[in-house]
């Protein structure tokens, strides 16, 4: 009987124990997952905090940024105004260079217009070596353009000498004012058509006429 209760004692202590083991392994696991739950939180709340610090931190930077920028713009604009007040005697030398600039142009312009025409003449002669052909008229000259007039044949004499073609060997293909009643202007060739020349002429008192420029053309419709 008593060893009996000896082993429902013995029994019941190891019951005892067993429960207290494993509360106290409860107990254990519990601290366990509170510390790890713990750490995990703390380095949640630090990295969130790492992480706030460095976007105040960029918020902070961004807000200088801006300030130096607008204070950089206020002292341009201050820079501007400045220069804008100080300008106008520059502005008026920039207008004079604008003027002269424009003057200048209008030279060129000028210039080259005259070099254009000029350039049109390109198959012109004005020969510094002609002399007035001679006349046998006297007194006060009045310009013929009658074929049977003396004057008529002078002036075919004188596009001759300056064609370099013998009257032989020369159609007048036309002869009429050329722009005052001393001045003459025309076209002859030579009777093979070969040569074509557009020829204006001068009157000099006492001396007959001179040539003043020999163009030459590739057809009579150049003569136009």
């Amino acid at each position: 009987m008593q060893d009996n209760n000896r082993r429902m004692n013995i029994r019941q202590n190891r019951k005892k124990k067993n429960k207290i083991l494993n509360i106290l392994i409860g107990i254990v696991l519990l601290l366990i997952i509170m510390v790890v739950v713990n750490i995990v939180t703390d380095d949640n709340t630090e990295e969130a905090a790492v992480e706030q610090e460095v976007s105040d931190t960029l918020e902070t930077e961004d807000e200088s940024a801006e300030v130096d920028l607008d204070e950089g713009q206020q002292e341009e604009s201050s820079t501007n105004e400045s220069n804008t007040q100080n300008e106008p005697s520059n502005s008026t030398s920039e207008e004079d260079k604008t003027t002269e600039t424009s003057e200048n142009t209008s030279e060129n312009t000028t210039t080259e217009q005259q070099s254009n025409s000029n350039s049109q003449d390109v198959n012109a002669t004005v020969d510094p070596s002609w002399e007035p052909i001679g006349t046998t008229q006297t007194g006060e000259h009045v310009s013929s353009y009658d074929s049977s007039s003396v004057d008529w044949a002078e002036k075919v004499e004188a596009l001759a000498y300056a064609a370099g073609l013998e009257p032989s060997n020369m159609y007048v293909k036309f002869l009429g004012n050329g722009g005052s009643p001393q001045k003459s202007i025309g076209t002859v060739t030579s009777k093979d058509g070969k040569e074509i020349y557009r020829i204006s002429l001068e009157w000099i008192d006492g001396q007959g006429w001179k040539p003043t420029k020999r163009e030459k053309l590739t057809t009579l419709e150049d003569a136009s």
